[in-house]
């Protein structure tokens, strides 16, 4: 006869299931946005990426979405994501202030004040801890 070890279910909070559903909404809207503005979006729309340059920034926005919809997915049951997420974030803020410096993107701020957020949410699961 065999046993095997049964893990309990990583307690689900309303911070948890929140914070998840938020950084899964970020991370499609990233996502999309990246998308449509590579391969649809016109030049007059800021689209229509030219260079290395340009598609350095489009892989590394892509990297950063599918950072987030991992980290949705996985936040509560690896440990390891928190430690990681917080890097992800703080490299969020630095690809925000290169949109908003070298593209002239106000919309950045934005998605910076969405970073801080998630951080501040962290920090309050961590806590909880």
């Amino acid at each position: 006869m065999t046993t095997t070890a049964v893990r309990p279910p990583a307690r689900r909070t309303v911070l948890l299931q929140g914070t998840r559903v938020l950084l899964g909404i970020f991370g499609a809207v990233k996502l999309g946005g990246t998308a449509f503005f590579l391969f649809f979006a016109t030049a007059e729309q800021n689209g229509d990426p030219e260079g290395l340059a340009d598609w350095s920034v489009g892989i590394w926005s892509t990297a950063l979405a599918l950072a987030y919809l991992v980290a949705a997915a996985r936040l509560g049951n690896d440990r390891r994501v928190l430690p990681a997420l917080a890097g992800v974030l703080l490299l969020d803020v630095v690809f925000s202030a290169v949109k908003l410096t070298v593209y002239d993107e106000p919309e950045a701020v934005l998605f910076m004040t969405v970073d801080f957020v998630i951080i501040a949410l962290l920090a309050l699961i961590n806590r909880k801890r």
